[in-house]
C-alpha cells in the first residue's frame, strides 16, 4: 500500500510478485512517492499491448496458408474463429458476419487481411477492458494486471469470445461504480456470445445495489441481448468440445437433455448457495466480493455447459483478476487451462493418434484439467472468504526494512 493507504502495492501484498520484484530492486519501499505519469492505468495498457502483439505472433504459423490447411491450425495451436477455424461446431451471433464484411471493405483481401482488420478492432476492445478493470477497485488498480498480463489473454484474444470478456469488464465496472444500466448492457452483449455469462451476471448483481438497480440492470441486459441476437442467434448444438457431457457420451454414459438440465440446475443452485455464504462471510459489498460472486457462478456454469471451447476462459479472466488477491491462484488455474488447451488442439488435429480405435482419453484429460482449474478458482475465493482474507497482508523476503529503526520501532510490521 502507498504511504497514505490509498492503493495496495502488489509487491508488498503478493508473495509471487514480491519475489519477482527482486529483479527491479525489491518490494515498494515505505517512502516511495510513485511517478506522476507511469500510473497503473498507463503501465497496464502498455502491458496489454505487448501481450496482444505476442498473441498475434503466436498465430503466425497459420498465416502462410491463410488458415487453409485442414489440421494445421489445431496441431500448431494457431486456430482462430476469426479466420473460420474453431475447435467446436457452434457459431457466434450473426452480427459477427457483419463485422467480417465491414473488415473486408478495408485495404487488402482474403482471409489474412480480414482477420488482421478484425484483430485491430478486438485489440482496441481489449485495451478498453484494461482501462475499465483498473477502475473497478480503486484500492487495487494493479489487480487488473491479472487480465492485462495473462497467458490466457495472449493465446485466446483472437476470438469472438473476447467481446464477451469485454462485456464482463463493463459489467464489473458498471455495477461497482453505480451504473446499473451499463452493467446490464455489458452482460447482455457478453451473454449473446458466451451464454454462461448470464450466471456471472446473476452473481454480480446479487451483491450490493438497490432493488431498483437490479431491475435496471436486468432490463438493460435483456434489451442488449435481444439487440445482438435479433439478426441471428448463436447456435446451441449437442454436447461439443470442452463439455463433460461429451466426455460422458464418449464413455457410454450419455444422458438425456432433461437429465443435463436437471444436473445444471443442481450445480447452479449449489453455486448460488456458495455465493450467499461468501457474501455473508466477507461482510461487505466491495468490488472483490462482487467479482468473487460472479466468478463462482460462471465457473459452475462452465463446468456443466454443453459446449465450452478453450476460448471461454476469457470470460472468467476479468472476474478472476479482481476476485483473487494472489497471483499464485491465477497462475495455477491458467497453467491447468493452457495444458488442457494444448491437448485439445492436438486431439482435434489428430496429432495424438490413439493406439486403440476411437480412444478419446486425451480429450478426457483435457476436460479433467479444465474442470480442476475452475474448481481451484472457486476454492480459492471461498478459502479467502473463510479465512477473512480481506485486509492487506504485507509480505517481504525476511529482511528488515531499511527505513525502520530497529530499536524504537521494534514492533513495526516491517522491522
Amino acid at each position: 500500500m502507498d504511504p497514505h493507504g490509498a492503493h495496495e502495492s502488489p509487491s508488498r501484498t503478493d508473495p509471487v510478485v514480491a519475489v519477482m520484484s527482486a529483479v527491479v530492486g525489491g518490494p515498494l519501499g515505505e517512502h516511495a512517492a510513485g511517478h506522476r505519469w507511469w500510473n497503473a492505468s498507463r503501465v497496464l495498457l502498455g502491458a496489454t499491448g505487448v501481450v496482444l502483439a505476442a498473441g498475434m505472433v503466436s498465430k503466425a504459423a497459420c498465416v502462410p496458408s491463410a488458415w487453409g490447411k485442414d489440421r494445421q491450425p489445431f496441431t500448431e495451436l494457431c486456430w482462430t474463429d476469426l479466420a473460420g477455424t474453431s475447435v467446436d461446431a457452434g457459431s457466434p451471433p450473426h452480427v459477427t458476419s457483419w463485422l467480417a464484411r465491414l473488415a473486408g471493405l478495408l485495404p487488402g483481401s482474403g482471409t489474412v487481411a480480414t482477420t488482421a482488420a478484425l484483430a485491430v478492432l478486438l485489440a482496441a476492445l481489449a485495451l478498453v477492458a484494461t482501462a475499465l478493470l483498473v477502475r473497478v477497485d480503486v484500492r487495487r488498480p494493479w489487480a487488473a494486471a491479472g487480465w492485462a498480463m495473462s497467458p490466457v489473454l495472449l493465446v485466446h484474444w483472437l476470438s469472438w469470445e473476447l467481446i464477451a470478456a469485454v462485456g464482463v469488464a463493463v459489467l464489473l465496472w458498471g455495477w461497482t461504480t453505480g451504473r446499473a444500466w451499463l452493467a446490464g448492457v455489458g452482460a447482455g452483449i457478453a451473454g449473446a456470445f458466451v451464454l454462461p455469462v448470464a450466471a456471472a451476471f446473476v452473481g454480480v448483481i446479487a451483491v450490493g445495489g438497490r432493488p431498483r438497480d437490479r431491475v435496471d440492470a436486468l432490463l438493460a441486459a435483456a434489451a442488449a441481448h435481444v439487440l445482438i441476437t435479433l439478426p441471428g442467434r448463436a447456435r446451441l448444438d449437442a454436447p461439443d468440445i470442452g463439455s463433460i457431457w461429451l466426455l460422458l457420451q464418449q464413455g457410454g454414459v450419455g444422458g438425456a437433455r432433461t437429465t443435463r438440465w436437471a444436473v445444471q440446475l443442481v450445480v447452479l443452485a449449489l453455486a448460488a448457495a456458495a455465493v450467499v455464504w461468501l457474501v455473508r462471510r466477507s461482510g461487505g459489498t466491495g468490488a472483490r466480493t462482487v467479482a468473487s460472486a460472479g466468478l463462482v457462478m460462471v465457473a459452475a456454469a462452465l463446468v456443466v455447459a454443453p459446449s465450452a471451447p478453450p476460448e471461454h476462459a476469457l470470460v472468467v479472466l476479468p472476474l478472476a483478476a479482481i476476485a483473487l488477491r494472489r497471483w499464485r491462484d491465477l497462475l495455477v488455474w491458467q497453467g491447468l487451462h493452457l495444458l488442457g488447451w494444448v491437448i485439445t488442439g492436438w486431439y482435434v488435429g489428430e496429432s495424438l493418434v490413439p493406439t486403440i480405435t476411437d480412444d478419446a482419453r486425451a480429450y478426457w484429460l483435457a476436460i479433467l484439467l479444465r474442470v480442476i482449474g475452475l474448481a481451484w478458482l472457486v476454492w480459492a475465493v471461498l478459502r479467502d472468504a473463510g479465512s477473512g482474507d480481506h485486509d492487506v497482508v504485507e509480505v517481504g523476503r525476511g529482511e528488515a526494512d531499511p527505513d525502520v529503526n530497529l530499536l524504537p520501532d521494534a514492533g513495526h510490521a516491517r522491522a
